[in-house]
């Protein structure tokens, strides 16, 4: 009786066992968000990305001359900004340039163009303003 126990608790394991076997090895398995980066000399350039991946833009500025960059209202809405922060300069001094770092996470497929400006802040945009732009594929 014993014996005819031990032998069915074997026989389950064996097939739990050979259901997670097969499980792990017919998952696809889930890809990892990617974070791509984007500075200044990826301007006009293009960037590809995958749903769920994460875009960082890291454009330089100089906050005391009351001139940063932002989002240009017409910029594609395939982004969502999830983030916005300032890494310090590495240069002393006051007039010291930093860095905006721009946190995007990329909502949907298809292509479309980043594009900031670089402004003083809640001014409309104007012809001549400095801009970055970059042309997204999202697959």
């Amino acid at each position: 009786m014993q014996s005819l126990r031990s032998g069915r608790q074997l026989d389950f394991a064996c097939r739990l066992f050979l259901v997670i076997l097969f499980t792990f090895a017919y998952y696809p398995g889930t890809a990892h968000a990617a974070t791509k980066v984007a500075t200044d000399d990826d301007k006009g350039g293009d960037v590809q990305l995958k749903v769920g991946d994460v875009l960082e833009v890291r454009l330089k500025t100089n906050p005391s001359t009351g001139t940063m960059w932002y989002l240009h209202p017409k910029s594609t809405t395939l982004l969502r900004l999830s983030g916005e922060t300032q890494t310090a300069g590495t240069e002393p001094g006051a007039d010291r340039p930093v860095v905006e770092v721009f946190t995007f996470e990329v909502k949907r497929k298809g292509d479309g163009i980043l594009l900031m400006r670089y402004a003083p802040a809640k001014q409309k945009p104007t012809l001549g303003e400095e801009q970055f732009t970059l042309h997204i594929v999202i697959e």
